[in-house]
């Protein structure tokens, strides 16, 4: 075990931010921003989603708000053509990508990689937005953390979006195409595994270790 945790020298933060996650006794291995596959899924069905309390407030017209309403639609049923159009464009180019990238997750959205999914793109329950692309792994001893990364870690703290408990995770055995270089894949036990990709190739080597057995004495 690495006496102190690795983390890159401009993300040390993410020690201070990881730090109050940790249980008495666990200790951090390494810790690094990371994101999703860029053919991830970026969009969690509905019947999956965790519950927008504050999105659902926020979609309640009351009292002057509701002479707007007309208007609101209005303006929604004028961009509509134009919103349908740049979707369905979006969805070719990404099947287009993906004929030549390949696989970048299976299991479906049951799965551990399918929660890991959620977990990465819904954010908390405190949160309303199922856009997440800001993300960091904290390993320790015991767990694989899920973390937000904030904009700005000396204002904002990061969240703890999800856990693995350790044996729950580790580095896919099956190599990826070499050609992707800054990417790491990420397998559970159930079988299910998901793409993940650092901002330096050097540290894919980095990730890959922290992701395997604890080392021992």
């Amino acid at each position: 075990m690495h006496p102190t945790p690795l983390t890159p020298e401009r993300d040390g933060w993410l020690r201070t931010h990881s730090a109050p996650f940790l249980e008495p006794g666990e200790t951090l291995r390494g810790a690094l921003p990371v994101r999703l596959d860029p053919l991830a899924p970026d969009t969690v069905p509905k019947r999956h989603r965790r519950p927008e309390a504050a999105a659902e407030k926020k979609a309640r017209f009351t009292g002057w708000q509701r002479i707007f309403l007309p208007v609101s639609f209005v303006m929604w049923l004028c961009s509509l053509p134009a919103g349908l159009l740049e979707a369905g464009a979006r969805r070719t180019w990404r099947g287009i990508r993906r004929i030549f990238r390949g696989r970048v997750w299976d299991g479906g959205w049951e799965s551990a990689a399918g929660r890991f999914v959620i977990d990465a793109r819904t954010g908390t329950a405190d949160v309303a937005g199922y856009g997440n692309t800001r993300l960091a792994l904290a390993v320790t001893d015991r767990r694989l953390l899920l973390l937000s990364e904030p904009a700005e870690p000396e204002r904002e703290a990061a969240r703890l979006l999800g856990t693995v408990p350790y044996g729950g995770y580790g580095p896919r055995a099956d190599p990826h195409p070499r050609r992707h270089r800054a990417r790491v894949d990420l397998a559970f036990t159930d079988g299910s595994w998901l793409a993940l990709e650092v901002p330096d190739r050097r540290q894919v080597t980095w990730l890959g270790e922290l992701l395997g057995p604890v080392r021992r004495g």
